[in-house]
């Protein structure tokens, strides 16, 4: 075979390899963003707020901890109470709200409930995991002293797509503030909560 030969094959492979990495970069973007998509609240955040929101949907269900909770056993006091739309699965974004929460505000009223009607995992036991949230070595950080429940209806009527979803209620049922995906800033949690305290 002649020299052409062999030059014109070595550049054509060359090229062809080039071409497939520029194709596996573009398949591996869009695949991340197809991923990003599909779960939205854990990469970002996204807040609706206190115009508009409307009454939150009744709601009723048996917590970890035995007792039965619903819309009207938690208004009418003087103070509303913080929904986490969360799932079993939500691991460290979930629980750094939950853990967030618990160690920014005053003891507020905070329902965790599931938006995934189909698991495996107990609500003890998912409770006991976002627990373990904070827990080193030795230090077994703190056990967070809210209810984890099943919330799937109120969440498809509430139309919520991102997990963790936080909703202010007040003490008279209404939404005041929604929050989608991780929260970073202290003050911007004491801010969501004097919405409804």
């Amino acid at each position: 075979m002649d020299e052409d030969y062999f030059g014109n094959d070595y550049h054509f492979n060359r090229h062809r390899r080039n071409m497939l990495t520029s194709v596996s970069r573009k398949l591996i973007v869009a695949t991340l963003m197809a991923v990003m998509m599909m779960f939205p609240g854990c990469i970002g955040s996204d807040d609706k707020s206190d115009e508009g929101l409307g009454p939150l949907p009744d709601f009723q269900g048996v917590a970890d901890n035995g007792e039965t909770y619903t819309k009207s056993g938690m208004t009418g006091g003087d103070v509303g109470f913080i929904i986490i739309f969360s799932a079993e699965w939500c691991n460290a974004p979930c629980h750094q709200v939950m853990h967030k929460i618990h160690n920014t505000l005053d003891n507020p009223a905070v329902l965790v409930m599931s938006t995934d009607p189909n698991t495996d995992i107990t609500l003890q036991e998912w409770h006991e995991d976002a627990d373990d949230y904070d827990d080193e070595g030795n230090d077994t950080g703190v056990d967070l002293p809210f209810a984890f429940m099943k919330g799937v209806e109120v969440a498809e009527e509430l139309e919520i797509s991102a997990r963790p979803t936080l909703m202010f209620i007040d003490a008279e049922g209404n939404i005041m503030h929604k929050h989608e995906g991780a929260v970073t800033s202290d003050d911007s949690l004491v801010d969501m909560y004097a919405k409804i305290s």
